[in-house]
């Protein structure tokens, strides 16, 4: 039988993340500008044969070979096949881009992922709601995450776009791209790695607690707002006049996001981003919930090669916008 991938995007969080926690938007309106990229997380999956002495196969940062379901140690992998009533007999194998912990939306993309091919496996061509959808319920209902709802969404439909979270849903608006503004912006976008990982449902928990006190909601109002402004922004067609306002309104957003907890950023984190700037970057944010992980910058071509001087040994990435979302690829 075929080798059966699912090929599915990573993400940037432009403008608004904070506020697509149900702790915000379930009282308050909560968006997301961003999009999915060119780097991705594949899993794929072949059939076992049947003298082999164990009915699942799982090849991640570990291996293991059982019998049963419940007995996997690797939590969504158990919760999805659990979810999805997977029949025994599946070799299943993961790949990445980019290392995990890293604020790309790693976890969420390998969920989604994951729940596209294991519905192809079972005859079931979900849509891109269905995949974002059940991805948010078992990440944050089976699984008790503390995880937002961008991760999700961006990884099932791909391409930049901006989320409305309202009540127990989402609506979603294309943004409007004219091919030059497109093509300026896959141009000039980077990441830039801190050398810290970590957890983000464990950075979030300061964060979650202060929205719950309602200490930040003055914020969180703040980069809500600058989705809706941004959005404008770039529909208009001079790309160069549309980077700056950009360049300008990340750098605003990350000012802000920076209050949301102190375990957002650091020292040295601060550090890579005023050298950055410094050096001709037009604006930039730490990616995901923060603490660590990757850099988005946005520099024009005409600093590049300072920019790169300036951050020594810490390569610039370069990304480009994904269109497809998850997708199934045979081999």
């Amino acid at each position: 039988m075929a080798l059966i991938t699912s090929r599915t995007p990573l993400r940037v969080s432009f403008f608004g993340g904070g506020t697509d926690y149900p702790e915000y938007f379930r009282q308050y309106r909560g968006a997301v500008l961003g999009t999915a990229i060119d780097k991705y997380v594949y899993t794929s999956a072949i059939r076992l044969e049947r003298f082999i002495g164990y009915s699942y196969r799982l090849a991640y940062r570990q291996i293991e070979e059982v019998q049963e379901v419940s007995e996997i140690q690797h939590p969504v992998f158990r919760a999805a096949l659990d979810l999805l009533d997977i029949p025994k007999g599946w070799n299943f194998g993961v790949l990445t881009s980019l290392p995990s912990r890293s604020g790309l939306g790693s976890s969420s993309s390998f969920t989604v992922g994951l729940l596209k091919l294991l519905g192809h496996l079972n005859g079931v061509q979900y849509t891109r709601h269905d995949l974002a959808s059940l991805a948010i319920h078992l990440e944050r209902d089976i699984l008790g995450e503390n995880v937002g709802v961008q991760d999700q969404t961006h990884a099932a439909y791909g391409s930049l776009n901006r989320y409305e979270f309202h009540g127990d849903d989402f609506s979603i608006f294309p943004v409007r791209l004219h091919h030059e503004v497109r093509d300026a912006l896959n141009n000039s976008m980077f990441l830039v790695h801190t050398g810290v990982q970590r957890y983000a449902s464990v950075v979030v928990e300061e964060q979650i607690k202060n929205t719950k006190e309602a200490k930040i909601i003055k914020e969180l109002d703040h980069l809500y707002a600058l989705t809706g402004q941004a959005h404008g922004v770039l529909e208009r067609s001079d790309p160069e006049a549309v980077l700056k306002e950009v360049g300008a309104l990340l750098n605003d957003g990350w000012m802000t996001k920076r209050s949301l907890s102190k375990a957002i950023s650091s020292p040295e984190v601060d550090e890579i981003y005023d050298s950055a700037m410094a050096a001709g970057a037009l604006g930039g944010k730490l990616c995901g919930a923060g603490g660590g992980g990757f850099f988005l910058l946005l520099v024009p071509p005409e600093a590049q090669s300072k920019v790169q001087t300036v951050l020594r040994d810490r390569q610039l990435i370069p990304i480009r916008m994904d269109d497809s979302g998850s997708s199934i690829i045979l081999s």
